[in-house]
């Protein structure tokens, strides 16, 4: 069976999880996943992102703006230092010696970047994550076996609706606060010209109001807002079975989050997006700050360094963990659903077919569940009601030639039944011994009339408007009759009625399913074998008074009812294609109905 049943899962849900009016909606499910702080995705909470430093030439780009506005503030300073020294020397006042001790200007010193700490450093806080549910599902891929189940590789893309909820909302938006500095030295002016990193002045200049001489941590802080798109992540799954016998259930382990191979996500900052919150009251000075901040949110090495960050929000261990028990969640949801939920404890165990593994077998059984329980829609008897071409409830056959017959010395040319129905047929269960997995579909025996009591047959209805109900056993034939004597012709036919009784039939079926989800589904009957020895079957005629005995006679013996009998099996098997068709239509309607409502 190899991945075929997982992926034929996969593939039905697939398309529910990225169908906006299905409550399997992906954004729906996520929107009810939870953050390891009891929050939701929308937004992810993420209490600090550090982007360390920005090592690179556009990390040294953004350090020597923030040294060049640190260097005006430097001389804005300097110049009111001197402003201050003049006023007390006019005033005959006292000067501190600091000012005194002031240069003629600054014209021996540059300004630059620390040698010791180089690189600006940016870092985020209180960082909230905006319109992570707004996703969509693609193929299942890379799935391979593992010993308790299977693994496999799903792409999520975000950013996927512009619609309804969605409107205004295709890209993540990430908002909090930022911190952006630079350590800067006041250094000796060589007068070569010198870029990059140096080493701080070993001349004293006191007396700078609001400056550290010669080095000095410049931080610049505010509100940010980025916007994210064409972000994609690779999410490795596992669905395994965990406990034993009758108390297994399928869960499923989110493994792995990543940013997808070949994923280009786009990290941008708006001017309007970024808030700076200084004492600097200088305009061109705020703006040469904002331009070194925008400079640095905004390159290519902030914007790997955002996307790990992301990545590694979302794949914490408790992320993963949560995100682990909303899929296992949704699992039993949706089989819960699709078939019927199963008290602990009363799922079926035993041999069910040739090496199925543990996902498959425990698929299996919750569906060898489902037919035996009575609220369910696979429930044997609510299958036989819900199959309308050919209906089976009653079913109904033209006519069944028996041919040449012969009884007390009587030659008849011909024997034929006409206008056959069968009654009883949802009185029929599928035991869970009798259902095994084949490959590519599973062998059944149906076995009829094993129901007593005449339960109701949920989901079905009546003329009078009630539900139908089993039907008590036997299985019942009923016809009319036509026997003929040699020779043909009709003043030597003998007509009449048959009624014909079958207490405990049995019906092997082999079903093989093809098609990439159940929306596609196709069930075709690979072998239909009636079981039924000729003694079980009693046959009762009304006639005429002069042959009734004879007529009798003539159905109960053995060689007849064998006749009688291949003659069903082989109207059956006639029409295979028909009940495939039947049970395709049938299997498809449930499926859709459950995972509907």
């Amino acid at each position: 069976m190899g991945t075929t049943l997982v992926t034929f899962v996969y593939t039905t849900m697939r398309k529910r999880l990225n169908n906006p009016d299905s409550r399997y909606w992906l954004p729906t499910v996520l929107g009810q996943v939870k953050a390891p702080d009891g929050g939701t995705l929308n937004p992810l909470r993420a209490p600090m992102w550090r982007l360390d430093t920005l090592g690179s030439e556009h990390g040294a780009a953004v350090g020597d703006t923030i040294a060049d506005s640190w260097w005006k503030v430097v001389g804005y300073a300097f110049d009111a230092a001197v402003e201050r020294r003049n006023e007390l020397e006019e005033q005959g006042r006292d000067v501190p010696q600091e000012l005194r001790d002031l240069p003629e200007n600054l014209d021996a010193f540059i300004s630059g970047r620390s040698e010791a700490r180089p690189w600006p450093s940016l870092s985020f806080s209180s960082l909230d994550i905006h319109h992570l549910p707004n996703a969509s599902v693609g193929e299942l891929t890379g799935l391979t076996k593992t010993a308790d189940g299977y693994r496999g590789t799903v792409r999520i893309t975000l950013g996927s609706y512009t619609a309804g909820e969605w409107a205004g909302k295709s890209r993540i938006r990430i908002t909090g606060r930022y911190r952006l500095s630079q350590e800067v030295v006041a250094a000796d002016d060589s007068g070569d010209d010198s870029t990059g990193p140096l080493p701080p002045t070993t001349t004293v200049v006191r007396g700078l109001e609001g400056v550290s001489w010669p080095t000095q941590v410049v931080e610049g802080k505010g509100r940010v807002a980025l916007t994210v798109k064409d972000l994609a992540f690779d999410v490795g799954v596992g669905l395994h079975v965990s406990g034993s016998g009758s108390r297994r259930t399928l869960a499923a382990r989110v493994d792995s989050i990543g940013v997808a191979a070949g994923s280009r996500p786009t990290f941008s900052l708006a001017e309007e997006d970024l808030t700076i919150e200084d004492e600097w009251t200088d305009r061109e000075l705020i703006e040469g700050w904002k331009g070194a901040a925008l400079d640095a949110i905004n390159h290519p090495d902030a914007g790997a360094a955002f996307r790990a960050a992301l990545e590694a929000a979302l794949s914490a261990p408790r992320q993963r963990e949560e995100f682990s028990t909303a899929v296992t969640q949704q699992l039993a949801a949706v089989l819960d659903g699709v078939l019927i939920p199963v008290p602990d404890g009363a799922l079926p165990t035993g041999e069910s077919g040739a090496g199925p593994g543990p996902v498959e077998q425990y698929l299996f059984d919750r569906l060898r569940y489902a037919m035996n329980s009575p609220s369910s829609d696979y429930y044997p008897p609510a299958v036989v009601h819900s199959v309308q071409d050919p209906g089976l409830a009653p079913l109904r056959i033209a006519s069944l030639d028996l041919g040449e017959q012969s009884v007390d010395d009587i030659e008849l040319s011909s024997v034929r039944l006409r206008d056959i129905t069968v009654e009883g047929i949802p009185n029929v269960l599928i035991p869970p011994e009798d259902a095994r997995l084949t490959d590519g579909g599973i062998d059944v025996g149906l076995r009829f009339g094993r129901i007593a009591g005449r339960p109701d047959i949920p989901g079905t209805r009546g003329t009078d408007g009630s539900p139908h109900r089993v039907p008590e056993p036997p299985l019942v034939l009923t016809g009319r009759f036509e026997a003929v004597f040699q020779p043909d012709d009709e003043d030597n036919v003998i007509q009449g009625d048959i009624t014909a009784t079958v207490m405990r039939p049995s019906l092997l079926m082999g079903l093989v399913f093809d098609g990439p989800d159940a929306d596609a589904l196709q069930i075709s009957v690979r072998s239909l074998d009636l079981e039924l020895p000729p003694e079980e079957l009693t046959v009762d005629v009304a006639t005429g008074e002069v042959f009734r005995e004879v007529i009798r006679t003539l159905f109960n013996s053995v060689d007849v009812k064998t006749k009688i009998l291949q003659e069903i099996h082989a109207r059956a098997a006639a029409r295979k294609d028909e009940i495939a068709a039947g049970l395709t239509a049938a299997t498809r309607d449930i499926i859709a109905a459950n995972l509907t409502q």
